[in-house]
């Protein structure tokens, strides 16, 4: 298929890498060195290289990727997965899910026995998510410098900087007539033209009624508007979004390897990726106020053999995302000492806040049966309709809004377990409520899934949960998976929020014209949850919510960038608290939950992070 496309149809897959392009080498003794993508630990182990990245997921790649950009400037990532670029489950973007539960997840175990997916593979979530480009509300990245010290207001935590960053990692293919006769559309302004991640919408997208009726039906009901194009900053709508997805490559999965890496690999040889080892913990040099790391000891992931070292002679950057992070940190004695200590770990920083702050939420899968329409493709499905809290909860809306402001001294109390403490935590639920109630931050998504549970399928999860949990190692073994308790619904609006916005998507399957394509609602179905007058008790849909929901695999802020005061780990410059040269790049720095999916956001912070890192920020 060609596209006619303003930016791209020039493009060819290396080609659009130009802003990633390789440099030759001018230092000789760079040649030396292996580089690449290696499983052999000897290719690294005692050696010494500018920067050491932990983690070779979505920004691990991509931070490594822009600092070895200066061929002088030696770069290792480290990844406990396998390079699995190869494998259908990674590069088939319609395989989505195939890899969930085996050895390129995590399965990291959570409480309520429900079970958290990560990416245990090189490119980390890029490699096996769904796959979709959105973006927060503008405000909600604004008020990310509302929570950093005043000074720091010139690093430009914000959503205008941060737009530039997320259009600099991307190239954006708009869609052509036939993608736009089936409802996609696009602002280019909204996007970028030059990186290496590749946005477009699937050449075998889905051209039935279903995705059109949908957002056909979310407008009649909850008045909510339709949008061309939610990526500029703008989410409260609904709208037809794209997909990280190469339209050269046969449409395979864009992600931060297939991006940033594959395209220079064997240009670049100041680079080394080692797969298959795991980061055990930080090494630290003696003495200083500020501690100083000297680089990291590793193991084979599958914790046979030796332990190695290699060591860093500029920094240290986490990327190992929002629950590998903080154990690690836990491990190398930076956390809090009363959990620590019992361990038989030294403190090396007192830090309590390392693995609080937990923010993840929570999704149920509504279903109802078909008439037996034509899905026309095969997908994957694209429409998400992102309603505020007006909107969920209708005439009930300002009196909701009431209750929250009434009622955060009383959450940040019930929460301080897992926060720097009450105080702190107030003023942060103070931003979140004033974005909730005054900004039109979207409270819930209601993703559009054809076949999923059934062929009407929507899967809504609430975004903005003002429970908080912990993620703490339990023993010094790096190969015991942390306990992580999200305390799921513990602050009683999230579930409250949860059940308005299921009765809203009851209702959606029974308003038109998406309720001409059904025979009627299968999950939870009336007999699980009985209709009555109401849209069904809320006593019945919080039964069927504790037994159904699933974490969305989004969790963040385990080292939060805020001041200190708040509980913030990491300052402004992503820089720990306490070191002088250990830096975090990944989703645990969010101090707050955004209205979008991650990956774009996650993007944008790691090519922050690299231009930081090579300015001397």
């Amino acid at each position: 298929m060609r596209r006619t496309t303003l930016v791209t149809t020039f493009l060819s897959f290396a080609s659009t890498f130009s802003v990633v392009a390789a440099i030759p080498a001018t230092n000789s003794t760079l040649h030396k060195r292996a580089s690449g993508v290696s499983w052999n630990p000897w290719d690294a182990a005692y050696q010494t290289y500018d920067y050491i990245v932990v983690g070779g997921g979505l920004t691990g790649i991509t931070v490594a990727a822009r600092l070895a950009e200066n061929p002088s400037t030696t770069v290792l990532v480290i990844e406990a997965g396998a390079d699995d670029r190869w494998d259908q489950r990674v590069y088939d973007i319609y395989a989505y899910t195939q890899a969930f539960s085996t050895s390129l997840d995590w399965q990291f175990p959570t409480d309520h026995g429900r079970q958290m997916v990560a990416g245990k593979t090189l490119g980390g979530g890029s490699s096996i998510n769904g796959g979709h480009w959105t973006r927060g509300l503008d405000a909600q990245y604004d008020a990310w410098g509302q929570l950093l010290e005043s000074s720091e207001a010139s690093l430009n935590w914000n959503w205008a900087n941060l737009f530039d960053y997320m259009k600099k990692s991307e190239t954006w293919s708009g869609p052509n007539d036939q993608q736009r006769a089936k409802g996609a559309d696009g602002i280019d302004d909204y996007h970028g033209s030059w990186g290496p991640v590749q946005v477009t919408f699937p050449d075998d997208m889905f051209g039935g009624p279903q995705q059109g009726y949908f957002a056909q039906s979310m407008q009649t009901l909850t008045g909510i508007a339709k949008s061309r194009d939610l990526n500029g900053g703008k989410p409260n709508c609904v709208a037809f979004t794209p997909q990280m997805m190469n339209w050269h490559d046969q449409d395979h999965r864009s992600s931060s390897p297939a991006a940033y890496l594959t395209p220079v690999e064997s240009d670049r040889t100041n680079w080394l990726t080692l797969v298959n080892h795991q980061v055990t913990t930080l090494l630290w040099a003696n003495g200083g106020t500020d501690k100083t790391s000297t680089g990291v000891r590793f193991k084979q992931a599958d914790n046979s053999g030796q332990d190695y070292e290699v060591y860093a002679r500029k920094e240290v950057i986490l990327a190992g995302g929002a629950i590998n992070t903080p154990a690690i940190l836990q491990r190398s004695g930076v956390g809090d000492p009363a959990h620590m200590n019992p361990l038989g770990i030294s403190t090396v920083i007192s830090l309590p806040t390392v693995g609080k702050n937990l923010q993840e939420q929570t999704m149920s899968a509504l279903g109802a049966n078909s008439n037996g329409f034509d899905w026309g493709g095969r997908g994957p499905s694209g429409v998400i309709a992102y309603p505020n809290l007006y909107q969920v909860f209708g005439t009930n809306g300002n009196a909701t809004a009431q209750r929250i402001r009434d009622n955060l001294a009383t959450w940040a109390d019930s929460q301080k377990g897992s926060a720097a403490s009450k105080a702190a935590l107030q003023t942060i639920f103070g931003v979140q409520a004033d974005l909730i109630i005054n900004k039109n931050a979207p409270v819930v998504e209601i993703f559009y899934d054809t076949g999923y549970p059934n062929a009407i399928g929507v899967d809504m999860w609430q975004l903005l949960p003002f429970s908080r949990g912990t993620v703490k190692i339990t023993t010094s073994d790096a190969f015991t998976k942390p306990e992580i308790k999200v305390n799921y619904f513990s602050v009683d609006l999230d579930l409250d929020v949860q059940v308005a916005s299921a009765k809203m998507v009851r209702k959606l399957f029974k308003t038109a014209p998406l309720s001409t394509l059904s025979t009627g609602e299968s999950h939870p179905g009336f007999s699980r949850v009985p209709d009555g007058t109401d849209g069904g008790s809320d006593a019945n849909w919080k039964g069927w919510i504790w037994d159904t929901f699933n974490p969305v695999h989004h969790p963040v802020a385990t080292c939060a960038m805020m001041r200190r005061d708040l509980g913030g780990v990491v300052n402004g410059r992503l820089k720990l608290y306490g070191a002088a040269n250990v830096r975090i790049v990944d989703a645990s720095i969010m101090p707050t939950q955004i209205s979008a999916h991650l990956s774009s956001t996650l993007y944008a912070i790691a090519e922050k992070a690299a231009d930081m890192i090579k300015n001397g920020v």
